[in-house]
Formats: structure tokens, C-alpha cells, sequence
């Protein structure tokens, strides 16, 4: 997870260079980044089948090489739509299926009693592969050109990504007897797609996912139209990273005791009052909002994915649950790409990422409903609501 988000996270040092390299929009640009993102949603149900299917060993070394193909291939285009078909498409299914989606089914699959920390600290993963490839990317910039740093990247995704998979497995299934017992035998990709707590959990995650790529992707540029220096910019996104390693875990722990949804409220909340410092910073020109920005921005960052696939766990842990969560996060690709695209049209518009903040916040005040009216899985789950079957 951390090399598969690193590469992911650095697009935003790469977004400028990208910019003068093909003389095009910031918005035309983005659309290489939205392919990307639109990719780790829209993979997502044929990511979920070849999960079930193949098993993760397989399924993570064969995706690994074939992004390492994209990045390389990528390396050598001469225009924007090569690059949006190759880095974007290729290399963001193939992205997709060594990311967050599995791994927190594997997570979410081997610690069934305590979700919420175990998806927690694998997802430690995520902010550290953005802390280190960030900063990482920007000095690559720097000495060898995007391009070079697209061949580095797909030198370390086969050097470790394929030999660190040689002995990934699934837990063993359960007997028919404790399915049965627990309700997971009930839920199918079927059923799990008619019932209402799917399409809420499929808006927390759209939600969500539309508000942090727009900060993401634009705040080192933002910093940087506000006087930051580029490597400062470039290390307060990659400190936000840092930061999101005690958020993540802070935010599993207490979702395993207070309740998935007051603990996303208090996490998009935090996101919410950092995205508030960046108005600041551009009101008083004090990099100190900058700062406040990365930790209670940071804290938040990645509550989405823990949340999102503990919740969904809950309700429909079974032995389709790799299906359905694969489903499930189809809403996150078109959200993320839309993101990450909305910010650069609206800077075009406005001359402004401010609107596009405000815009994120909102976001981020959908998916706190739509978490809250998830019901638990005794009231959700088809056998709670017809009895046990019969013996």
C-alpha cells in the first residue's frame, strides 16, 4: 500500500512540469491524474471477481508488472491523451488492484473482531508510501524529469511489490455451520446491491472520496501560488502523510469503540477546520496556517477507506464480500477523478482554489450523513430480518 499510494500521491509534484511539458490547461492536465483515480473505482468490481477468483498472490504480483509496463511506457509519450490512455488508464487498473480496495478485504478478512485497528494499520501503508515517494518525486523532478521519475517508480513496483506478494494467502473460509450462525452466508452481490445500506455506504464513499483528491492534487500548487517554495509546498504534502499515520490509527481504534459513524464525524470534521486554515493562509500570507493545515488535514486522511471498509464489513463480511466491496467502491473512481478535475476547472474559472476548498467541505458534510444512516448488520442483513434458516 505504501508504494501503490506513493505512486498514486506524486502525480501532485509531477502536475506542474506536466503542465509545461504539454503546454496545456491545469484542468486538461488533471484529466491524466482523474484517469488514474477514475481507474481505482471503476476497477473495482473486476478487481473484486479476480480477487475471489485468482487469489491476492497472483492477482497483486501480475498487477504489479503490469503497471511497472504502464509507468515505463508512460515514460516515453510525447502527448497529453498517450498519457492519459497508458499512466491513466492502464496504470491506474492495474494500480487498482494492489490498493486499498484488497488490501483491507485482506485486512478486514483476517482480524474479524477487531476491523477497524487491523484496516487501520495496514492502511499505515498509505500515508507513509505519500511521506516518502512525495518528497521523493520532487528531488527526482528536480535531477531527472518526470519521466525519469515514472521509470524509478516502476522499477521499485517490480523489485519489491512482486517477491513481497510470494506468499500472500486468504484466511480459511469458515465451516458451513458458522456462516450460517453469523448471516454471512446470506449476502450475495445481488442482495447486497438492493439493500439500502449499500447505497449509503456507496454515498459516504463518493462523498469522500470527491473532497480529499481535491486537496490532494491542488494544495501543493495552491501553496505555491501563495508564495510557498516548491519543496516546502511538496513536504507539507508529504508531512500530511506523516501525520495521517497517527490519524489512522487513532481513527481505527476508535472505531472499534465509539462507532464507525461518530468517529468519521470527528475525522471529517478535523479535514473540514484544516481546509479552513488554507483560507486563512491566503487572508494573512502566515505560512503557520500551512502547518495547522497539515495536522488537522493530516488526522483525517484516510478515515474514508477505514471507515468505509470496516462499516461495509460489518454488514456484509461473507464469502462474496470481495465481490461486493469491489461494487461498492465503483463509486469511488468517477469521485475521486471528478475531485481531482473540479479543482483545476474551478481555479480555471475562478482564478481560485478557495471556491474549490468550500466545495470539498461540502463534500465532506454529505458523507457524514449518508455514514449515519447505515443501519448494523442485524437489522440489515436478509437472515435478521427472516430468522434462522432452517436446519
Amino acid at each position: 500500500m505504501a508504494i501503490q499510494n506513493g505512486v498514486v500521491m506524486t502525480f501532485a509534484v509531477l502536475y506542474l512540469p506536466l503542465v509545461t511539458e504539454f503546454r496545456a490547461s491545469r484542468a486538461e492536465v488533471a484529466t491524466v491524474q482523474s484517469a488514474v483515480l477514475l481507474m481505482l473505482g471503476f476497477g473495482g468490481p473486476l478487481v473484486g471477481w479476480a480477487f475471489d477468483r485468482l487469489g491476492p498472490r497472483r492477482l497483486f504480483q501480475g498487477a504489479a508488472v503490469v503497471a511497472a509496463l504502464a509507468l515505463g511506457a508512460a515514460s516515453r509519450v510525447h502527448s497529453l491523451p498517450a498519457l492519459v490512455l497508458i499512466y491513466g488508464v492502464v496504470g491506474g487498473l492495474a494500480l487498482c488492484a494492489v490498493g486499498s480496495q484488497t488490501q483491507m478485504v485482506m485486512a478486514a478478512l483476517w482480524y474479524p473482531t477487531s476491523r477497524g485497528r487491523a484496516i487501520a494499520v495496514a492502511d499505515l501503508g498509505t500515508g507513509l508510501g505519500a511521506f516518502c515517494f512525495i518528497p521523493l518525486g520532487q528531488a527526482l523532478v528536480v535531477s531527472v524529469g518526470w519521466r525519469g521519475v515514472l521509470i524509478v517508480y516502476a522499477i521499485v513496483l517490480v523489485a519489491v511489490v512482486v517477491p513481497l506478494n510470494a506468499l500472500q494467502r486468504l484466511p480459511p473460509r469458515p465451516g458451513r455451520e458458522e456462516a450460517v450462525a453469523s448471516g454471512d452466508a446470506a449476502w450475495k452481490v445481488g442482495a447486497a446491491l438492493r439493500s439500502p445500506a449499500f447505497w449509503w455506504l456507496a454515498l459516504m464513499h463518493f462523498a469522500g472520496s470527491c473532497a480529499f483528491p481535491i486537496m490532494n492534487t491542488h494544495m501543493v500548487a495552491y501553496a505555491i501560488g501563495q508564495g510557498i517554495a516548491p519543496e516546502k509546498a511538496a513536504a507539507a504534502l508529504g508531512s500530511v502523510s506523516l501525520v495521517s499515520l497517527a490519524g489512522r490509527l487513532s481513527t481505527g481504534w476508535l472505531s472499534d469503540r465509539m462507532g464507525r459513524a461518530l468517529t468519521l464525524t470527528v475525522a471529517y470534521g478535523s479535514a473540514a477546520l484544516g481546509i479552513a486554515c488554507l483560507t486563512l493562509l491566503a487572508l494573512t500570507g502566515h505560512a503557520v496556517w500551512l502547518a495547522v493545515y497539515v495536522v488537522l488535514y493530516g488526522l483525517a486522511q484516510g478515515s474514508t477507506g477505514i471507515i468505509g471498509s470496516a462499516r461495509a464489513a460489518d454488514v456484509f463480511t461473507g464469502s462474496s464480500f470481495g465481490a461486493i466491496y469491489g461494487w461498492l467502491v465503483l463509486s469511488v473512481g468517477p469521485s475521486q477523478a471528478f475531485g481531482a478535475w473540479v479543482g483545476g476547472r474551478i481555479f480555471d474559472v475562478a482564478g481560485s482554489y478557495l471556491p474549490a476548498f468550500a466545495f470539498a467541505i461540502v463534500a465532506l458534510v454529505i458523507g457524514v450523513i449518508a455514514i449515519w444512516q447505515v443501519r448494523d448488520r442485524r437489522s440489515a442483513s436478509p437472515s435478521a430480518r427472516l430468522g434462522p434458516p432452517p436446519p
